[in-house]
């Protein structure tokens, strides 16, 4: 699957495998990948590169 530059909140819960909900919690407290959702005009978008950066810096943690 060929991925655009921007995920929308949607992108985010199938890739980390979680509700929309969760998401939507993550943004509105500021916490773990929700600090990278910004608003685009009405819509709520972040970054690829920046997900897959905040994933590698996970791992990184982890080890």
């Amino acid at each position: 699957m060929t991925r655009k530059p921007l995920a929308s909140i949607e992108d985010m819960a199938e890739h980390y495998d979680v509700s929309v909900r969760t998401v939507r919690d993550w943004r509105l407290r500021k916490v773990g990948p929700g600090v990278l959702l910004f608003r685009v005009g009405r819509r709520v978008r972040a970054r690829w590169e920046d997900i897959d950066r905040y994933d590698a810096e996970q791992v990184r943690r982890a080890a």
